[in-house]
């Protein structure tokens, strides 16, 4: 018996890696809704999750806010998680990234329409719950360091990974 249980926990002990190498690239893509509060407005938008290794992904995602009062914004973000498991269906993830942006204006009949373009970088938290065995929502808070333009952003997904 004594030694059956060691050889079991040699067993364990060399197949462990595999135990926990599931996500290791895998791609993950998904839609959301979002909320920023320098533009004031909702927006729609698509992401790509890519697990570089179990515990870090890459998370590049594209957000558009529609045209309100001759306003209008879209964004490009390029962020990486660092996944932290609560329990077997949801995880906690520091977000930290850079952010691309063009805000579009079109004030007056006077004045031509403006279009500023700004680099910057988010930094926030987000929180993933696992609907079912490929499907996950996801939930994200984060600040977005951008010149003249600073905002937090709200968004709210859902995706699929493969």
């Amino acid at each position: 018996m004594k030694r059956f249980l060691q050889l079991l926990a040699l067993f364990l002990l060399i197949s462990m890696p595999d135990m926990f190498a599931q996500f290791e690239g895998t791609i993950g893509i998904g839609a959301h809704a979002s909320y920023g509060t320098e533009i004031n407005r909702p927006g729609i938008g698509g992401h790509m999750h890519y697990y570089h290794t179990n515990s870090l992904r890459f998370a590049p995602s594209f957000t558009y806010f529609p045209e309100i009062k001759d306003r209008w914004m879209w964004m490009i973000d390029a962020d990486a998680h660092y996944i932290l498991p609560v329990s077997i269906t949801a995880s906690l993830y520091p977000i930290g990234g850079i952010h691309y942006s063009s805000w579009l204006f079109d004030e007056t009949s006077e004045v031509p329409r403006t279009t500023k373009h700004r680099l910057g970088a988010n930094l926030g938290l987000g929180f993933q719950h696992d609907i079912s065995y490929r499907v996950r929502a996801n939930f994200e808070l984060k600040y977005q360091f951008i010149r003249d333009y600073s905002q937090v952003m709200l968004s709210a997904g859902f995706g699929f990974w493969f």
